[in-house]
């Protein structure tokens, strides 16, 4: 599955974060989350998120590069959770939906699961800050992603790719042309960008299921 759209975990897509948890529980201070990004960001220290890349984004399709004044709103850089903290993320999900554990439908409510399923708060920071040195606004800091906004000249500089106009059997998208690029410094925290093209996810039909 392309992984613009196919890395989502479920802890990402679930929506089980509603409910109260046990009162018991909720007193119980969550471990600190270790953090990922320890090097000084180097802007020229550079690696490919590989797989961020429509398919679509091909020669055949281009029709050229939009504007740099191009508005972009609402990307995404979605966070990745240090290995010891997703395996315990897994092991809350499994729990609280399966019924034999003493665990079944503890749920946290969204600021519970904010203080203890995040990254280090000092890593956020850290992504935060970049993309505000890039030029971007950010809009909101999730568990999950950091949303941001900013301009199709702001996407190129920060990312180094460019996003051009597509057109995909006579519908206009846009997307950008190869996979972005971010400071080295800042992998171990990032799984991906979402949003650098304007195609939206669609259920499969019928004939498109895969085949078993």
């Amino acid at each position: 599955m392309h992984s613009e759209f196919g890395f989502i975990s479920r802890w990402f897509a679930l929506p089980i974060l509603l409910l109260a948890l046990n009162p018991t529980d909720a007193q119980l201070q969550p471990e600190p989350t270790r953090r990922l990004i320890t090097q000084t960001i180097d802007n020229n220290k550079r690696v490919t998120l590989a797989g961020n890349t429509r398919p679509e984004a091909s020669p055949t399709n281009d029709r050229g590069r939009v504007p740099t004044s191009l508005p972009m709103e609402h990307l995404q850089i979605t966070l990745r959770l240090p290995q010891e903290k997703q395996a315990e993320l897994d092991r809350f999900l499994n729990d609280a939906q399966d019924s034999k554990s003493p665990s079944y439908h503890k749920w946290l409510t969204p600021q519970e699961f904010k203080q203890k399923f995040s990254l280090a708060p000092q890593d956020t920071e850290a992504i935060s800050e970049w993309l505000r040195f890039e030029g971007f606004r950010v809009n909101a800091i999730n568990p999950t992603a950091i949303d941001f906004s900013g301009t199709a000249g702001q996407v190129e500089h920060a990312f180094r790719t460019q996003i051009h106009y597509l057109d995909v059997k006579g519908a206009k998208h846009i997307a950008n042309m190869h996979d972005p690029q971010i400071p080295e410094a800042l992998a171990p925290a990032v799984s991906g960008i979402v949003s650098l093209n304007d195609f939206k996810p669609r259920p499969l039909g019928r004939s498109e299921r895969p085949q078993q």
